[in-house]
């Protein structure tokens, strides 16, 4: 009699745990389609995409073991997936456009970055200075505007900061015993004295002298830069055919 009824409590508590399992399982799909319902409402899709971000970007924040896995990943992924890759930088355009925070955070994080590479890499320090220095001499030669104010800055630098001004001198002084650069000087008094022969105007003869300088003293650069230097006198003559035509 124990036995059955011992029996019988087994079989009620089965049929309990299956019947639960049973009921728990339903419940699980009901939800399921739910879910997969909801998904193809567009709304509710983009909510619960900005909710997943949203609880990402606090993870990433708080949790720095995450946050370098997923730096991890994303460099793996970015360079074995090329259309991982190119969606990636679609992605950052769009957003630095329309997004001016993240536009300005992005500049600020490169600025930051840029700052402690140009203190701790002497390497990279000179080439951003000679790249810096490439430009204000392109943009000084094809642009009479900038190149004025540049002129104009400078002169009021000079008078109002000494230690400017000892700067320059030495730093003369130590142009003049380049040959290049005596070189540059007479190019610049020749230009000068035959415009203002021609126009009479010593503002532009003044003008077009500098210019013929820079443009000298840049071949020069680029001549020494490539290893195939000419010689200064015959670099000298083919800039002023140049200016002749």
């Amino acid at each position: 009699m124990h036995q059955a009824t011992s029996d019988n409590q087994t079989t009620q508590a089965e049929v309990n745990v299956d019947g639960s399992s049973s009921l728990a399982e339903r419940k699980r799909e009901r939800q399921r389609e739910r879910q997969r319902e909801l998904r193809k409402d567009p709304a509710y899709a983009k909510r619960e995409r900005e909710r997943r971000r949203e609880r990402q970007r606090e993870r990433y924040q708080t949790d720095p073991a995450y946050a370098e896995h997923q730096r991890e990943r994303q460099r793996e992924r970015y360079q074995t997936d090329p259309a991982y890759a190119e969606r990636q930088r679609e992605r950052e355009r769009e957003r630095y456009q329309t997004d001016h925070a993240y536009a300005e955070h992005k500049r600020e994080c490169q600025r930051e970055r840029e700052r402690e590479r140009y203190q701790t890499d002497p390497a990279y320090a000179e080439r951003k200075r000679e790249r810096q220095r490439e430009r204000g001499r392109e943009r000084y030669q094809t642009d009479p505007a900038y190149a004025e104010r540049k002129r104009e800055r400078q002169r009021e630098r000079y008078q109002t900061d000494p230690a400017y001004a000892k700067r320059r001198r030495e730093r003369q002084g130590e142009l003049r015993k380049d040959p290049a650069y005596a070189e540059g000087q007479k190019i610049y008094k020749k230009t000068y004295q035959r415009i203002k022969i021609q126009t009479s105007n010593k503002e532009e003869a003044k003008e077009q002298a500098v210019i013929a300088r820079e443009r000298y003293l840049q071949s020069v650069h680029s001549a020494k830069n490539s290893g195939d230097l000419p010689l200064t006198a015959n670099l000298a003559e083919t800039i002023q055919s140049s200016k002749a035509c």
